[in-house]
């Protein structure tokens, strides 16, 4: 067996014995220097990342790196740098505004609470100028300012699309989608 075929079963049988890691994140984008996977006897010990096997195969030689990575069906790619601080800023915001509106909605069940005191001020003065840009947009259903309801869901559906399990942030930091 040539040498080529015996790199190309090498790979195949990583990506057999580790079908999920195909599509799993790629923890060290760009990386310089590539590992080699453990081997025995010049084969590789079945539980080796496929990414490894990869790097073990063009770091041997046996094949064209650039031919593997277009014939690739499966293209990783590095993260843009603004991706993970923006989700990390991101995330914390968006938790603390929801959080802000849903005290909203429970403290104007008490009308008779002073908002400019100590623990209703810090919920009440961040959140007064969204709550007046809605105000006279949105009718009060029933009687009731719902604002603060129209706020919490649009700050928990912006989370759900952009930091959730699927969201577009989250996917990009995965995937490089």
């Amino acid at each position: 067996m040539n040498r080529a075929m015996s790199s190309l079963l090498v790979i195949s049988a990583a990506f057999v014995a580790t079908p999920c890691m195909g599509f799993a994140p790629m923890h060290n984008a760009g990386r310089m220097i590539a590992s080699v996977p453990p081997t025995l006897n010049n084969q590789v010990v079945l539980g080796a990342s496929p990414l490894d096997a990869m790097d073990f195969v063009t770091n041997s030689g046996a094949v064209d790196v650039d031919a593997l990575v277009a014939s690739s069906s499966v293209l990783l790619s590095e993260t843009e740098a603004w991706v993970q601080p923006l989700s990390m800023m991101l995330g914390p915001f968006l938790n603390f505004f929801s959080f802000a509106m849903l005290c909203r909605i429970v403290l104007s069940w008490y009308p008779t609470a002073n908002v400019n005191e100590v623990p209703f001020n810090l919920i009440v003065w961040p959140t007064e100028p969204l709550l007046r840009i809605l105000k006279g947009s949105v009718p009060p259903a029933f009687g009731v300012d719902i604002t603060p309801v129209v706020w919490l869901g649009l700050f928990s559906f912006m989370s759900e699309i952009l930091l959730g399990q699927q969201g577009l942030l989250t996917m990009k930091m995965k995937y490089g989608i």
